[in-house]
């Protein structure tokens, strides 16, 4: 199937991102980290509430995967793996309901 050929492609280098990033933030307290991480998502949901310019809420975006990284490098969870389980899932569930990838433009 195309689109899980692209995805693997495509994730290869979440693993990369993700090893720069321990280098960059180290391995904060889990339960820090988590509240931080619940922090940042109140914050994006805030950002595109009240339609604050996309430039905010991209960098509150950026902030809530920043954390997310984090607790995966402090739990050893490669975000490439968790992804990959995700994507996969949600791939499957449309080639059940639909016989195809619903929204899948690479044809």
């Amino acid at each position: 199937m195309e689109v899980t050929k692209e995805l693997d492609k495509k994730l290869k280098n979440i693993d990369e991102i993700q090893n720069l990033m321990v280098n960059i933030y180290g391995k904060y307290d889990l339960n820090l980290s988590m509240l931080w991480m619940t922090e940042e998502l109140g914050e994006v949901v805030a950002a595109i509430r009240k339609g604050l310019p996309e430039h905010e809420v991209t960098e509150e975006l950026g902030d809530l995967i920043v954390w997310i990284f984090n607790i995966g490098n402090i739990l050893n969870i490669k975000i490439e793996d968790a992804m990959r389980i995700s994507m996969e899932k949600e791939v499957n569930r449309q080639l059940k309901k639909y016989g195809k990838i619903k929204y899948d433009q690479t044809n």
